[in-house]
This record gives C-alpha cells, structure tokens and sequence, in this order.
C-alpha cells in the first residue's frame, strides 16, 4: 500500500514528509518501517505510528538492556572524591590527596554525574535492570522506578527496588512528589512525547529537574548512514529530536533548559557501518583500520556541534 506523501507531526503538529524507510536491523524481520521528518520542527517520527500492542512486541526478552547481571563496581577512590567535593556528596569518604585531585579531574570525568539533594526522591523511567537506580540507592537517594517489561520488573524487585509495571501514564503518581526524573534512552520509544512530558512535569516538585538522554537527529553520523544509523534503531525507535525542538517540547510544558551537552559516541558509528556494509563476519569494532579511522569522526563531531546523543536538563518553573 503506497504511503501518503504527508503527515502529521507528533511534537508539533506541522506537517512532514518522507525522511527514511528501513527494516529491523538490530533483531530482523521482513517489515519496512517508514518515517517522516517535520517541514516545521525537525522531528524525524515513524509514519504511520505503531500501535500500542505493536510497539509492545517490538522487545524480545533478550533486548540489551534487561541482563540481569547487576553487580556493582565498587566506585573508585577519585570518583568518590568527585562526588564529595562537586557534587555535594559529602557522606561519601575520600582521601585528602583523591579531594586535591579532584576538581583538576572533574573537567574531564563524571561530568554527568547529578548533584545531590540529601532525602531526595528519584523517578527513573524506563528503569530496565535498575542498574541506574540501585546506584543512586547506593549514594543516598531514595528511588523509584517505572518499566514495561516484565523480566526486567522482576530482576528489579529481586533487588527490592520500588517499580511500577507499565508506562508512566498508568502509573499515575501523585503530583509535585519527586525532586528528580530521568529518563535514559526512553523519550524515543515513546508515541506521544507531549502525553509524556506533560505527566513528567505534573509530577516533579517545583524546582525538581527532569533528565533525559536521546539520540541526536542532526548527528553527522546520521547524515552520513541515513537509513543505516544505528541509533535510528527501527522500529523501536518511534521519534528522533534535536536540540531544538526538545527544548520547544519541554518549554511547552512548563520545563526551563539548564544544561545541554552533546556526546559523541564513535561506537555507533562503528555499529552503523556494520548494518551498512554487512559486516556480520567480522564486526567494525574487530577491524583495526576501522577502529583508528573512526576516531577521526570524534573531532569533526564534536566540533560542529553535531555528536549523537543529547544530555539535557530541565527545571520545573
């Protein structure tokens, strides 16, 4: 069946038009998916939409993030002294010389590490294994998480953490109850970002942040790779943002920009040159030559401005 030549965007409403169209890469399967880009905002969004029970079938119990390997790397002596001196994580100990080292290493490392709020209450949405949230149990904060695979619920609650299984909307948590929500590699696979940020902002505590990281749509790599950027990761992937029209998203909602910061990941380009170019021999990541010409794609990334994933923060005003 031909597809129609525009559509409706899901962020804005503007009208889009074919972007890409792409299989399974990642999993397989004999489905083309389609996606369009916003003539208005940018947004690159799958077209048309999949149904909630399609969306649903698009994870395989297998999928990456549901491991149920979850033991914890003790934190290193200079991490911890980071945590202390910048982040206001005083109850962790550290030595004098891990503390004089410290703001000297934290212009390089732990820089998206969050700063502490003594008793504060945390949302992780889209918490999988509860990696994340047994960390930041670990460091003093009291959590919360919410996840829709019931694998990954049930690793979780082997760990006595608190998740609800379901989406964020059927959770239906109380207003203004969390002084931080993030929301790592989520905001992409889900069909209404507006519904999604609109319930993220009800129940964040005035003055609460709101975290979220997500593929960068004007990433060199996907202008380089179009339908074979790995990060497209089709199907499950229903949306792709920019800078831009996230910022436009939250603002719509309440949320004020804090921070944005955009990571270069040189392994997705390696990932996406192995959907390219059929390299199921002997993957990117196991080709020398590969390996040093990629991290020339770091620079000229970094420099434009266009890396592969958006860090940002927001502020419920």
């Amino acid at each position: 069946m031909e597809q129609p030549k525009k559509s409706v965007c899901p962020l804005c409403k503007g009208t889009g038009q074919l972007s890409f169209c792409s299989k399974d890469m990642m999993y397989g399967g004999e489905k083309t998916y389609t996606y369009h880009e916003c003539d208005n905002c940018g947004a690159i969004y799958q077209f048309p939409m999949s149904t909630l029970e399609e969306i649903a079938g698009f994870y395989p119990d297998n999928y990456k993030v549901y491991s149920d390997n979850l033991k914890l790397k003790p934190k290193r002596k200079i991490e911890r002294a980071v945590l202390n001196t910048r982040y206001g994580y005083h109850h962790l100990s550290s030595s004098l010389f891990s503390k004089l080292l410290a703001p000297i290493v934290s212009l390089f490392k732990y820089r998206n590490s969050l700063p502490y709020e003594g008793g504060g209450k945390l949302l992780d949405i889209g918490c999988a294994n509860g990696r994340f949230m047994l960390n930041m149990r670990d460091l003093g904060w009291h959590v919360q998480g919410v996840e829709f695979n019931e694998i990954a619920v049930s690793i979780c609650r082997q760990q006595h953490l608190e998740v609800h299984h379901g989406d964020l909307a059927s959770a239906n948590l109380a207003e203004n109850s969390f002084d931080l929500i993030t929301a790592r590699q989520v905001i992409e696979h889900v069909p209404d970002p507006n519904a999604f940020i609109s319930d993220i902002a009800r129940i964040l505590k005035p003055g609460g942040r709101l975290h979220l990281r997500t593929p960068n749509s004007k990433a060199l790599g996907r202008q380089f790779f179009n339908q074979y950027w790995f990060p497209n990761e089709v199907p499950r992937h229903l949306v792709l943002f920019t800078k831009e029209n996230l910022e436009m998203l939250a603002r719509k909602h309440g949320l004020v920009p804090v921070d944005t910061r955009i990571i270069v990941r040189t392994k997705f380009i390696l990932r996406s040159l192995d959907y390219k170019y059929d390299f199921s021999d002997k993957p990117a990541s196991k080709r020398k030559l590969l390996r040093i010409l990629v991290k020339l794609y770091k620079p000229f990334a970094s420099l434009s401005g266009r890396g592969d994933e958006l860090f940002t923060v927001y502020r419920k005003s």
